[in-house]
């Protein structure tokens, strides 16, 4: 089995994530060395924050792709963006070419703040529902609002879950481990990815993550999330 990351911040001097083009190297490396063989780059937008709009992805993807295929000619790249969406204009940025969606697809990977209440984030996934897109919430185990299992199931109910590797191993804390995999046990997790953010800390890493799933949920599950529901995204299927 492959790995397809849907969420990783891998370009260099756009957000929080790569600093430079040698952690970008080495994290394309450690990325292919542990089997992934997709990858969508998705940095951070958020107003006044992180400002790099669609255009500035796409030729900076483009030039990542150039060099991946150089040294691993099976590794895919796409362009994306992780949106923050507790506030601003979310499907008007769509628009203006400064926000975006994974893929060019319908696919839409929304993130909040740890504190965002319940209601808001409910509210603005619908907003983008309305829109015509399909939001995926980002690391929804972060969330305190996701500790109550019936907010939970509602939101997975018409939107996406994205877990982080990291959390479901342990590396966020005992708390959000426990939530991480209570999470999967409730089967409402669409999507398990990196979030990497360099290569000594938060690494582009999904094997260890891959085996704990099999071995724990069963081998059907963690291929689906880890394989074939990002294969939709590229495919702009929904899933």
């Amino acid at each position: 089995m492959y790995y397809f990351d849907i969420h990783c911040h891998i370009l260099n001097g756009i957000d929080d994530g790569a600093r430079n083009p040698e952690v970008t190297a080495q994290m394309l490396k450690m990325a292919y060395d542990d089997g992934i063989r997709g990858i969508i780059c998705t940095p951070h937008y958020q107003p006044g924050t992180f400002d790099t709009g669609k255009a500035e992805r796409v030729v900076r993807v483009k030039h990542l792709r150039e060099i991946a295929q150089r040294f691993f000619p099976d590794l895919r790249i796409y362009e994306g963006c992780e949106c923050f969406s507790a506030s601003g204009s979310i499907v008007e940025d769509i628009d203006r070419g400064l926000s975006g969606t994974l893929a060019d697809s319908r696919y839409f990977l929304a993130e909040f703040s740890p504190y965002t209440p319940a209601q808001i984030i409910e509210r603005r996934l619908m907003d983008i529902l309305s829109a015509g897109y399909w939001p995926i919430v980002a690391h929804a185990e972060r969330y305190y609002a996701f500790e109550d299992e019936n907010f939970r199931n509602h939101i997975a109910s018409f939107a996406y879950i994205q877990m982080n590797a990291d959390s479901i191993m342990g590396e966020d804390g005992p708390k959000i481990r426990k939530l991480a995999r209570k999470m999967l046990s409730e089967k409402i997790v669409s999507f398990v990815a990196t979030d990497a953010h360099g290569a000594h800390h938060r690494i582009p890493k999904l094997s260890e993550c891959a085996e704990y799933i099999c071995s724990n949920f069963g081998e059907e599950y963690a291929e689906t999330i880890l394989c074939r529901n990002p294969e939709s995204i590229i495919q702009n299927t929904k899933i």
